[in-house]
Order: structure tokens, then sequence, then C-alpha cells
């Protein structure tokens, strides 16, 4: 079974479960505070799982914009070293070229 990623799902399944206990309230009135109990944790369950997913999704966006913003910090600090001149100072623009290379990106989105 698939988990409702989207809002649009999860309010799809929330109104199939009410329009069921609709019906089951017309068809079985004695058993419809069970079932209705039953229909009402599996929907739960599912939202959970739901937002379980979405937790995940954020943890490793959060991850992978914390590796960039530091990223960002050290070519900055690079830079500033470049500018204020020095006798590395050439060195300090490499090691910035560095850290913007092809290569970096392709692990920030590894760690993401």
């Amino acid at each position: 079974m698939t988990l409702p990623k989207k809002k649009d799902d999860i309010e799809k399944i929330v109104e199939e479960v009410q329009s069921r206990e609709i019906e089951e309230h017309h068809h079985h009135h004695h058993h419809h505070h069970h079932a209705e109990s039953d229909e009402l944790l599996a929907v739960l369950e599912l939202l959970v799982d739901s937002l379980n997913a979405n937790i995940e999704i954020l943890n490793s966006r959060v991850q992978r914009n914390t590796y960039e913003i530091a990223r960002i910090y050290k070519v900055l600090g690079h830079i500033l070293a470049y500018l204020a001149g020095g006798e590395n100072a050439r060195k300090h623009l490499e090691e910035a070229m560095k850290l913007l290379s092809p290569a970096k990106e392709q692990k920030a989105e590894v760690v993401g």
C-alpha cells in the first residue's frame, strides 16, 4: 500500500472514510461505533505514516541545507582571505574555487 504524501490524497482518504461511516450508520446501526473506531484508527495510522515520511524528507533537506550553508561560509572565508592579500592569497582563491567545483556540488546532493 502506498502512503499518501499530498494533502489532497489525505483529504480524499478522510472523505472516503466519512462516506463509509455514513453508509455503515444506515446499514448497521448497532455495529456503527465499533466499525467507526476501526476505520478512524486506520485513517490515523495512515496519517501518522504520512507525517513520518514527510519528516524524513524534511530531515534530509535540512542536512543538505546545513552542508550547503557551511560550504558558503568556507567559500566566503577564502574570498575574504584572498581580498585581504598576503602571502597565501592565491591559495585562498584556489580553495574557494575547489569548494565551488561540480564534484563538491555532487557530494552535497548525495548528502541531501
